[in-house]
């Protein structure tokens, strides 16, 4: 199989794992899950330096999502990864489990950081780039955000901050879906040209 094969089955793992989390869990968001599938596995299946059995390996890349919303995504890419058992995601969004509805590091291996209100990824991931680039850490940063966040202030302070601070280690992508909560990102705020 191709390394292009590959990725495709593990998106499709994503979104399958994703779906019966939703449908288990009686969670909502599916739509900014399946929207994400193939970014995390590019990312987890082709890019990022990690070790699913060190998750605090000093070296590894970090990722943030910051659409965390979208946690089960994260899930199930971690679960594919190698992180934790396919098995542990049929919790998630139950009472009691570490796997909460919107991404949790709590309890969670490989997950850098508990998110849900948007705009705080990307200005916590330059924070996290800027730390590495004076400490001379050569991992890089990858932060994975909604278009209907960039309607926040702190992002854009965030993106001057970026280039002022020279932080060739942080990669920022956003899920241009074109949705936000329930209504079209145009009809929210204009977000064109983005």
């Amino acid at each position: 199989m191709t390394n292009v094969e590959n990725l495709e089955q593990l998106s499709l793992k994503i979104r399958k794992h994703a779906v019966n989390m939703a449908s288990t869990g009686g969670s909502s968001h599916i739509g900014s899950i399946l929207s994400i599938a193939d970014v995390l596995a590019v990312l987890y299946g082709s890019i990022m330096n990690y070790k699913a059995d060190n998750p605090k390996w000093s070296d590894r890349d970090r990722f943030i999502l910051s659409k965390g919303h979208a946690g089960a995504g994260v899930y199930a890419v971690l679960a594919e990864s190698g992180f934790m058992s396919a098995d542990k995601l049929k919790t998630h969004y139950q009472d009691g489990s570490d796997l909460s509805g919107h991404v949790s590091h709590k309890g969670v291996p490989g997950v850098e950081l508990s998110t849900g209100s948007l705009g705080h990824g990307l200005p916590v991931a330059a924070g996290m780039a800027l730390a590495a680039k004076i400490n001379k850490d050569k991992h890089n940063i990858y932060v994975l955000m909604s278009d209907g966040e960039c309607d926040e202030g702190s992002n854009w302070e965030a993106a001057l901050f970026a280039p002022h601070h020279k932080l060739d280690n942080l990669v920022a992508i956003i899920d241009r879906n074109k949705l936000q909560s329930i209504h079209s990102t145009e009809d929210t705020l204009g977000l064109e040209p983005l």
